[in-house]
């Protein structure tokens, strides 16, 4: 424009605007011949133009933007603003939706005209000095924000400058599609997992580097993005978070069940091996078949949790939290095995009834002994309470009783269970134990009924002696999961994050370094909100 177009005051105004978050459309004029129009290049065209004015016009925060940002904070999740639009702009934004906190010093970084320098200065245009970089993690109160120009410039001088410099700058203003492709890149570098979500095409970029990238249009931005919200908000960040972090809690509670299984049969079979034993092949089938099998299926079935959670489960297959659980429900289970055989081997009307393991060439006769009814009864049931105890959702599912297909599968198999310990039939001969020749059953591979192969022609047990095993079977149980989610899940977890952050403090302080911890980035555009 003409300068004498211009009014005196109009930087003034126009910078005072941006940072009420008002959007801004400057208007011009100039006179052209008709028959000349077509012939001019367009920077003859915009060139001397007259000021008419400026068009305002200011996009409303959404009612759940704050909310969101705010569950996003507490769920361990930093969200920082990387916008085309003015740097001023964003900084309003920014504040009116708790990116930037009221008691945080905004500090805007500015190009020197003719150099590659980059100076710091607050609100107020007055120059400021930044504290050390090794420093400013210890200043929570001081926001960074910078325009696309400044951040490639600090890029280009020292790229170790600006990655440790990337997770204190909380918005990023007049960035270009290779400006925000850049501050993503930036901070997957510095090991943070990052997710992005945009609803132009200048995103595109951005959103396919970003780890997780969320389009909020159906336009461009949802051809590159692995997800894409259906309404449009910035809610959908929330709903991937908490479906994520549900998926890889569910994901490590199938893997620690499956763990177990593979444990629990290893001491079976140990144990079998020991007192040359064996089970029927009703419980084969049942222990590698349909507890396993439905338990494995029903358990990560669970819906996410309402709320994001504080922190993010483990992603380590043997790490501390994995394999104290794992090895401390196995000790658990073990010691209640052993239990279970030691009341058996105190049973006076045992003493003449223990199977002495002569011949072990039939596998139908080594079967048929009160020591393979004990352990089938209470080692079959750890396949069902070991389930029970990983389906605890704690922060990142529903509560235990929402999973209601596999609730539903542990009562079905509660009862039967203790329907085959407590009662003498046909049900419990399927499985030849507390059975009498009376009730036996064919086997799957005769098809006659094959009677009790041992001296009594019978593994029935004393009332008081199955009500026994019920009891060892319920307390272990309890115990198992009041260990999982009591010890490890409480005590052992409030202990780790303690001495994780312990850790984390010191490597800081020995090596100034600010490696990511895996707090996980949010990057949103100021037009979704």
């Amino acid at each position: 424009c003409r300068p004498e177009s211009l009014p005196e005051n109009y930087d003034e105004v126009v910078k005072q605007c941006s940072s009420e978050g008002i959007y801004q459309l400057s208007m011009a004029f100039k006179e052209l011949q008709k028959s000349k129009f077509r012939d001019f290049p367009r920077e003859n065209v915009e060139r001397d133009l007259s000021f008419v004015g400026v068009l305002n016009f200011k996009n409303m925060l959404r009612d759940e933007t704050p909310q969101m940002i705010q569950q996003l904070k507490e769920g361990d999740v930093d969200s920082i603003m990387v916008t085309g639009d003015s740097l001023l702009t964003g900084i309003h934004i920014a504040k009116e939706c708790g990116m930037i906190r009221p008691d945080q010093k905004v500090v805007l970084g500015q190009n020197i005209a003719g150099s590659k320098i980059v100076a710091w200065m607050d609100d107020s245009d007055r120059f400021v000095e930044l504290p050390p970089l090794e420093e400013l993690k210890r200043h929570p109160d001081i926001a960074l924000c910078v325009s696309g120009a400044v951040w490639s410039t600090i890029l280009e001088n020292n790229r170790d400058e600006a990655l440790q410099l990337v997770e204190h700058i909380r918005v990023y203003g007049r960035c270009t599609p290779n400006d925000k492709v850049s501050v993503v890149s930036a901070l997957i570098d510095k090991g943070y997992i990052t997710s992005m979500c945009g609803d132009g095409g200048n995103d595109c970029g951005a959103l396919k580097t970003a780890h997780v990238g969320i389009a909020l249009s159906d336009a461009e931005a949802s051809i590159v993005s692995p997800f894409t919200s259906l309404d449009k908000s910035i809610t959908s960040i929330v709903d991937v978070l908490k479906e994520g972090r549900c998926a890889l809690a569910s994901a490590f509670a199938s893997y620690k069940y499956m763990i177990m299984y593979g444990q629990i049969q290893t001491i079976n079979q140990i144990t079998c091996a020991y007192f040359q034993i064996t089970f029927a092949e009703w419980c084969w089938i049942f222990m590698d078949g349909f507890w396993v099998l439905s338990m494995a299926f029903s358990l990560p079935l669970a819906k996410a949790a309402k709320i994001l959670a504080p922190e993010r489960p483990t992603s380590s297959l043997l790490g501390a939290y994995t394999m104290s659980s794992v090895l401390g429900v196995l000790l658990l289970n073990v010691s209640f095995t052993t239990l279970a055989m030691s009341a058996l081997y105190h049973q006076e009307w045992y003493q003449c009834r223990k199977y002495d393991g002569t011949d072990v060439s039939n596998v139908l006769v080594i079967g048929d002994n009160y020591e393979a009814t004990v352990l089938f009864l209470v080692v079959g049931y750890q396949f069902i309470s070991s389930a029970m105890t990983y389906n605890f959702g704690y922060n990142f599912r529903e509560g235990w009783f929402q999973n209601r297909l596999f609730v539903l599968l542990v009562c079905i198999f509660t009862i039967i269970h203790f329907y085959v310990t407590l009662v003498p039939g046909s049900l419990s001969c399927m499985f030849r134990v507390n059975c009498s020749n009376d009730n036996v059953v064919r086997t799957i591979t005769s098809s006659t009924p094959k009677p009790i192969n041992n001296f009594f022609n019978s593994t029935i047990m004393p009332v008081s002696f199955r009500w026994e095993l019920v009891f060892i079977m319920i307390l272990n149980a309890i115990v198992i999961m009041s260990y999982d989610y009591f010890i490890v899940n409480g005590i052992g977890k409030k202990y780790g994050r303690r001495w994780k952050k312990h850790r984390q403090q010191q490597k800081s302080e020995n090596i100034q370094d600010f490696a990511s911890v895996g707090t996980e980035i949010e990057l949103t555009e100021t037009e979704i909100i």
